[in-house]
């Protein structure tokens, strides 16, 4: 899931209909876009936040190990 397309919003042409319809389809494929790329993201700071943890964990675990 690393791979997103931005798409070129399209170009106005004299045709006023067509235009509309490409603006929507662009809009729409946009909405799918941003919400890949959040869901991306989100999934990205979830291991980062994991592995956060992990690390405090481990620390005070080293913290609290037996005074020789």
């Amino acid at each position: 899931m690393n791979h997103f397309v931005h798409y070129p919003m399209p170009l106005y042409n004299q045709d006023h209909a067509t235009y509309c319809r490409q603006m929507y389809e662009w809009h729409m494929k946009m909405h799918h876009y941003q919400d890949q790329l959040r869901c991306f993201h989100l999934e990205r700071a979830k291991h980062f936040q994991g592995l956060a943890e992990e690390k405090e964990e481990v620390s005070k675990k080293s913290n609290d190990g037996p005074a020789a």
